[in-house]
């Protein structure tokens, strides 16, 4: 990556060219938050960031930022954190310009007019019904309540319609000035990413700046004082451990938190994991001051006084780790950071975590960890006495007073490179039939996947996850990388292997053991806490026809001939048949409506249509890219109906279908699935307005030679090629957009909430 960083008329502005990359990225940050906010507005900031998205001067409806990012197959969003707010895109990148221009446009001229003053304050009043429940939300909040000071740690911040008010025109005023104040350009901080030369995108940021208000907005940004009291419990929520550390400065924390990310044994997470006290950890920013951070790390643990004794020998055992496994951990961060989307390394950058170009110095932030002032907050699903009313939550707070554990567990902190190597299971002398793309490719990459139209049940997913996160980490430590995830509602093994041909076959044998071993039975996913995305989680086991695979499919793309035959060989080991000679049988999942119990209040809707032919699948993706800037532009602008309003194309348990999901706090199910088939009917006279030469491009531009694809294409299930999106044609569209209304019986529908009929 090359870089550079400029001012230009004020606004500061970083350059990042990544020659390789696909897509291109921006990110503006205005430095004001929700600290900033007027005592008498409590989310004032947050209500802005809303606003912005809802129309400018040059783009008061349609083409601005939000439906033109959606209908090109971009990425968009925005956040409002204390002392800064930020709004962030991803394109391809011949579309950077023109995304850049309805960036600064909103960000510089925004209408700010009451209709939509009035229905975002609808939306935000949903968004706090639901942190109400949201755990990390109210984690957060009782994390932050440990600071006497400023006053606005313990204040109000998200808003609701109660703080808003009635008073439209005094709301507008208040976001008006709050908007001159702080929203020009030397508040702001700008950031672009792509593949285009250095010397473009410094002309892509002199345009953007041309049209921003020019001044600066001055403030002091105080340094957290941390109550006498550092030591608290929060009831009602699940057991966790949150230790804080208020720090001079962040040097080394990108660093330290690439030590903590391995899972590898020896490592803090693997520890807990071994000892069973734990299974996950995180490390967030709190807060950043000019000359301070405050620091969290959570862990989920039920044994709080045992886990805090074992972070400090680990502390204890990280000031003894030597330069060349710091040089090692900063290249394992450098190398996760690369794999990132453009627009996520740029929210990277502004959050400061992004590696710096040498190692910093780590054993100074050891040290430093062992005696700043910080807190420690329990979290346990018992009653706590006590109650604060903190930033809008009602929390059952009280002070914790942790008791000396009798014995702490037994710990020995390792770190990488090791020396030595782990001996090689005994090679099979059979091997399964593997297809290999592409052996010219040194890099070589294995994908393991059951066969189509089945997959694995959550739970049993999750165990083989678990089991194989020490392998993983072991395989980055080695220079390749890993994951057992669902990649299109399917458990997918994906390997990209290490050069060294005898660390591929090494890490390969210890995998292949772990998957043969039988499945534990270790603790349930832990449940979503918004409805969609656990309706989500659950539509692959709706839609697969089969939850017991009989045989796994496979195939390598790149790599020699050697190691072609010694992973064919090592693949023989498994316990199901690899590639059988027989092609998979087609298989139909279940239709109907399903009612799915979850703990929000809110009403949700999934609405899945399937294919039911292949050969429309190129008709369906065109008209997916229709349906959905339309739908978000429906019922989340021209008639709110709910805060999670959303669509497109969808492949999961390998069945091609179009999505539509709806969340709302004030309609029944029912009701939501009208609004959907209300919204289908709608455009069958309107689709031909649609652009489908624009269409044809995105289509094209998504086509990519990727394993899953070739191995799909191998056993007869579609794949659009370029032929067939060449001859896409406004009858095909029309004809399937029928189709997809008449026959409703081939819809599947989940829902929380009331009945749907």
């Amino acid at each position: 990556m090359k870089t550079r960083g400029l001012v230009i008329e004020g606004l500061n502005v970083e350059l990042v060219q990544q020659a390789d990359a696909r897509q291109a990225a921006a990110l503006i940050q205005v430095g004001a938050g929700s600290h900033d906010e007027p005592t008498r507005w409590p989310g004032l900031a947050h209500l802005l960031e809303h606003l912005l998205f809802t129309g400018s001067t040059g783009w008061p409806d349609e083409g601005r930022l939000m439906p033109w990012i959606q209908a090109q197959g971009g990425r968009v969003n925005a956040t409002t954190l204390a002392r800064h707010s930020a709004f962030f895109f991803e394109v391809a990148p011949s579309q950077l310009a023109d995304g850049l221009a309805r960036l600064q446009d909103m960000i510089a001229h925004p209408l700010l007019d009451n209709r939509a003053i009035g229905q975002e304050v609808a939306v935000i009043e949903a968004e706090y019904q639901l942190l109400q429940q949201h755990q990390p939300s109210r984690i957060e909040a009782a994390l932050l309540h440990a600071a006497d000071s400023p006053p606005a740690f313990r204040q109000f911040h998200v808003g609701s319609r109660v703080h808003f008010g009635d008073e439209l025109p005094a709301l507008q005023r208040a976001l008006r000035q709050f908007h001159q104040r702080y929203y020009v350009a030397g508040n702001m901080r700008l950031w672009l990413q792509g593949p285009q030369p250095l010397d473009a995108l410094e002309a892509l940021a002199r345009e953007f700046v041309a049209a921003l208000p020019p001044g600066s907005s001055r403030r002091d940004i105080p340094v957290p004082q941390l109550s006498e009291g550092t030591h608290w419990q929060l009831g009602g929520t699940p057991a966790a451990l949150w230790r804080s550390w208020l720090l001079e400065n962040s040097d080394g924390v990108t660093l330290w938190r690439a030590f903590l990310l391995d899972e590898a044994p020896g490592s803090l997470l693997a520890t807990l994991r071994e000892q069973e006290l734990a299974e996950t950890l995180e490390l967030k920013i709190l807060y950043q001051a000019d000359s301070a951070i405050w620091l969290a790390l959570g862990i989920d643990t039920a044994h709080p006084e045992a886990v805090n004794g074992l972070i400090d020998r680990y502390l204890a055992a990280l000031i003894q780790t030597n330069q060349q496994q710091h040089q090692h951990y900063h290249q394992l961060a450098r190398s996760r950071f690369v794999t990132l989307s453009p627009v996520e390394q740029l929210r990277q950058r502004a959050l400061g975590f992004a590696p710096d170009e040498n190692p910093p110095a780590l054993l100074s932030l050891a040290e430093r960890l062992t005696t700043a002032p910080g807190t420690l907050l329990r979290c346990t699903p018992e009653a706590v006495e006590g109650s604060q009313l903190t930033q809008g939550f009602s929390l059952a707070l009280s002070p914790w007073q942790p008791s000396a554990p009798e014995t702490l567990p037994s710990a020995a902190f390792f770190f990488y490179p090791l020396d030595g190597a782990v001996a090689t299971g005994r090679l099979p002398e059979q091997a399964v039939a593997l297809p290999h793309h592409q052996p010219d490719e040194a890099a070589a990459t294995l994908i393991l996947r059951p066969e189509f139209w089945s997959t694995f049940s959550p739970e049993a997913g999750d165990d083989l996850a678990r089991r194989l996160r020490p392998l993983f980490a072991m395989l980055r430590h080695q220079g390749g990388h890993g994951s057992w995830q669902e990649v299109e509602g399917v458990w997918q093994l994906t390997l990209q292997l290490p050069p060294d041909e005898e660390a591929a076959d090494r890490v390969l044998s210890q995998i292949v053991t772990v998957m043969t071993q039988p499945a534990a039975h270790g603790q349930p996913p832990a449940p979503e806490t918004i409805a969609i995305p656990a309706l989500l989680r659950q539509l692959p086991g709706q839609l697969a026809a089969n939850m017991n695979p009989p045989c796994w499919r496979a195939a390598l793309k790149g790599g020699g001939a050697a190691l072609h035959s010694r992973i064919a060989r090592r693949l023989s080991a498994l316990s199901l048949p690899v590639n059988p000679a027989s092609p998979p049988t087609r298989m139909t999942s279940r239709t109907g409506m399903t009612h799915l119990p979850h703990s929000s209040t809110d009403n949700a809707l999934l609405l899945f249509i399937p294919l039911h032919r292949a050969e429309q699948l190129t008709a369906l993706r065109a008209l997916a890219l229709i349906y959905e800037p339309r739908f978000f532009q429906r019922y989340r602008v021209e008639q709110p109906v709910g805060y999670v309003v959303s669509s497109r194309y969808l492949r999961c348990a390998d069945q091609d279908g179009v999505m539509f999901a709806l969340q709302s706090p004030d309609y029944s199910p029912l009701s939501l699935l009208r609004y959907c088939r209300t919204f289908l009917r709608s455009l069958t006279e309107t689709l031909a307005d649609a652009d489908l030469d624009a269409i044809k491009t995105r289509l094209l531009s998504e086509q990519a030679d990727q394993p899953l694809a070739r191995l799909r294409h191998e056993n007869g299930l579609a794949e659009p090629d370029a032929a067939q999106i060449e001859a896409l044609s406004q009858a095909d569209l029309q004809q399937l957009h029928r189709t997809l209304i008449q026959d409703r019986r081939r819809w599947r529908v989940l829902f929380t909430g009331g009945p749907v009929a």
